[in-house]
């Protein structure tokens, strides 16, 4: 995914959720503030006989009362006992000059709906007799009518059983909001935080070689308890551990081997932090590294080495260089056809997550290892030599040293989706351009024309502080490749265990790089380079 796409769509799962989640926080305050009290509905009022009166048609006034008709020539009635009506406040007759506000005519503070009141005969007006439509004798009309608006009438609580289902109704919906944050946060850190598809650890590299601080693997998931490694015996006078690791960050679970040297127990480096060597082998790289077989002579040439005087004592980091079963393997089309390169490519496994932060992280956690950068370095044969030289240009916060042991220089797996937009950033050349603060030594056959030149090409393009150096050997065996891989490290790689007890350790305990000052710690800690 492109960085302008992954920043759109992290924007609008944003924008998104927060909408989502202020809508049903407002649904549920006026949810939960509508289960107090209601108005009383429009058609409860009676008249006098006590039948309810209908609803007014919305925006049309209420319909008058009935009238209540006598004949005129009737004697006049005596009024009504107080005890024997409703008090609805004190009549008054229409046009009168001693007219009372309307809140006046109410009792006890309640007004009664289009209740008629029967006026006094000795109160009667006038005006207050009609002639009959019919011809026949006047009807009398009260003219005290008092006549309430629905909007006036007063408040009726609600059932306490419609207040409680209101306030559950605002009680799920605040938990919706919670939900909802909650899925929005999920979903934002589902999407690939690098907007820079995978090229950060080379941009963060400046062009005066001053590097960045970047920020250690544990920053996010929380330190990594100690790791069960299995012993799986002796090796070259050194300790071979096993592990499946399953990796937290890549989803990746595949096997890690640890070499100890047979200084790592020793009374007087007991104290001390030794340098790693990450090794990669050639493809498909399933099971035990080869890089640690007997006829590679790879363990034997740096105990020889650390004997001389020549080597540090390097812990030996051997992954698996893909997760994949021989079954799988063997259901491919062709051998390659399942080569990740050792990168990130959408929907395959994560293989450069899985060696250079999953494997580190466990390992910095298990053993005494250095954290500086400049006591890691990488190395690998055939597809195993594009991983090292890919990884030390990719996480130059991670490695200051590799060597490709006829090793390639360009990504061409079918695996890759159509199109530069994901592959070209994790080219070697692309990576080379970001002058990252690395030494390469990329060793060719003499018969690889082809190899050659690409070897050529990439170390043409490097720019200071970036070195590539180039070196032909006239055998393809790794065995004899690797001494001038071995020499190559002697002048580049810093040896920890020469730090003073007493000095402060370099990196963080929980395994996460420092790059401060590595350049000046590298200096003083290298081993002299034998004339």
């Amino acid at each position: 995914m492109r960085p302008v796409t992954r920043k759109a769509l992290k924007g609008l799962l944003i924008a998104v959720t927060l909408g989502f989640a202020v809508a049903l926080f407002v649904r549920a305050r006026r949810a939960a503030s509508q289960g107090a009290q209601q108005p009383a509905p429009a058609g409860d009022f009676t008249d006098e006989t006590g039948k309810t009166l209908p609803p007014s048609p919305p925006g049309r006034p209420p319909a008058p009362v009935p009238l209540t008709a006598a004949p005129t020539e009737s004697a006049p009635s005596a009024p009504e006992p107080a005890a024997d009506r409703p008090l609805l406040g004190k009549p008054v007759a229409h046009g009168s000059a001693g007219e009372r506000p309307a809140e006046e005519r109410t009792a006890a503070g309640k007004p009664v709906a289009g209740q008629p009141v029967a006026a006094p005969p000795s109160a009667a007006s006038p005006s207050a007799t009609r002639t009959n439509t019919s011809g026949t004798a006047p009807i009398a009309v009260a003219s005290d009518v008092v006549e309430i608006a629905p909007d006036r009438a007063a408040p009726v609580p609600r059932p306490a059983r419609r207040r409680r289902s209101q306030l559950v109704v605002g009680a799920v919906m605040l938990a919706f909001v919670v939900v909802a944050c909650a899925v929005g946060v999920l979903a934002y850190d589902s999407i690939d935080g690098d907007d820079n598809d995978g090229t950060a650890p080379a941009a963060a590299m400046s062009s005066d070689s001053t590097q960045r601080p970047s920020a250690g693997p544990t920053d996010t998931f929380g330190p990594l308890a100690p790791q069960k490694f299995e012993a799986q015996g002796t090796r070259s006078g050194g300790t071979l551990n096993h592990l499946l690791l399953d990796g937290r960050r890549s989803g990746v679970t595949a096997d890690v081997w640890v070499w100890l040297p047979p200084q790592y127990q020793s009374d007087a480096l007991r104290t001390k932090r030794f340098p790693v060597l990450v090794v990669h082998s050639a493809y498909p790289g399933i099971g035990e590294n080869s890089l640690l077989e007997t006829d590679s002579g790879l363990l034997a040439k740096l105990v020889a080495g650390v004997a001389d005087g020549t080597l540090p004592p390097f812990i030996v980091v051997a992954p698996e260089l893909t997760p994949y079963q021989q079954s799988e393997l063997d259901a491919a089309s062709t051998p390659e056809a399942l080569d990740t390169e050792c990168s990130d490519i959408p929907g395959r496994p994560r293989m450069a997550t899985f060696h250079n932060e999953d494997v580190r992280e466990a390992v910095a956690a298990t053993f005494r290892v250095a954290t500086d950068r400049s006591s890691w370095a990488l190395l690998g044969e055939e597809a195993g030599g594009l991983c090292a030289a890919k990884y030390a240009l990719q996480y130059p916060q991670y490695y200051a040293t590799a060597a490709s042991l006829s090793g390639g220089t360009t990504l061409r797996s079918p695996l890759w989706p159509t199109g530069a937009g994901v592959r070209q950033p994790q080219e070697p050349l692309t990576l080379v351009a970001q002058r990252p603060d690395v030494n390469l030594l990329l060793v060719d056959t003499a018969s690889d024309t082809a190899g050659r030149q690409a070897s050529t090409a990439l170390k043409d393009a490097a720019q200071s502080p970036t070195v590539v150096e180039t070196a032909t050997n006239t055998s393809s065996d790794t065995s004899r490749q690797l001494p001038s891989a071995l020499a190559f490290f002697e002048r580049n790689v810093t040896d920890s265990t020469l730090v003073d007890d007493d000095a402060p350790a370099s990196g963080s305990p929980s395994g996460a790089p420092t790059t401060a000052g590595a350049g000046a710690t590298a200096t003083a800690t290298r081993r002299a380079t034998s004339s």
